[in-house]
């Protein structure tokens, strides 16, 4: 039960987003950070709550509305079962979610490529973790893991967004060999 989510705050397409806009994504319970600017705010908690979404790994429709997350005024975040969180850069904003007890790792690559970031955030997970022999298999719902040396499958978390791609995975010794 893991999840990532990275927003591009630079993208040209992104939507401009008020403290208005958080109506659009508030569940009841939301508990947000203080004295944050309210565009900033809307994308820390878009991406808390989608990071949230994708650690159930489960094939439903992302609605926000329906994951409530509570902050702290540092930026860690609660959800239930889960506990999170959000880094943010001038340039993007990433939230991670995950059990209590589980310790993750994450990276960030820039992407220029025109190429699928599909397919350029799979090869680069590939180069991150050479010597080992990596190749993705798909669980039950069709979502990625990380097949390790022919014998290990991990769940992974993938997401990109405009220049950005991004991972998290549990730490495992085997990954830091």
């Amino acid at each position: 039960m893991i999840g990532i989510d990275i927003v591009d705050i630079k993208d040209p397409l992104l939507h401009l987003r008020t403290a208005d806009h958080l109506r659009f994504i508030k569940a009841k319970g939301d508990q947000y950070p203080e004295n944050i600017d309210p565009i900033l705010l809307y994308w820390i908690v878009w991406s808390a709550k989608e990071a949230v979404f994708k650690s159930k790994r489960q094939l439903k429709s992302f609605d926000p509305k329906l994951i409530t997350v509570i902050f702290s005024n540092d930026l860690h975040f609660s959800s239930k079962k889960l506990l999170g969180t959000v880094e943010t850069t001038p340039r993007y904003v990433l939230a991670t979610a995950a059990p209590p007890s589980m310790e993750l790792m994450h990276q960030i690559w820039m992407n220029h490529q025109k190429a699928s970031s599909q397919k350029i955030i799979r090869e680069r997970i590939i180069a991150y973790f050479k010597p080992l022999n990596i190749r993705f298999t798909l669980d039950e719902n069709q979502l990625p893991l990380l097949c390790v040396n022919e014998e290990k499958e991990f769940p992974i978390s993938l997401t990109h967004h405009g220049n950005y791609l991004a991972f998290c995975i549990e730490k495992h010794d085997i990954l830091e060999s």
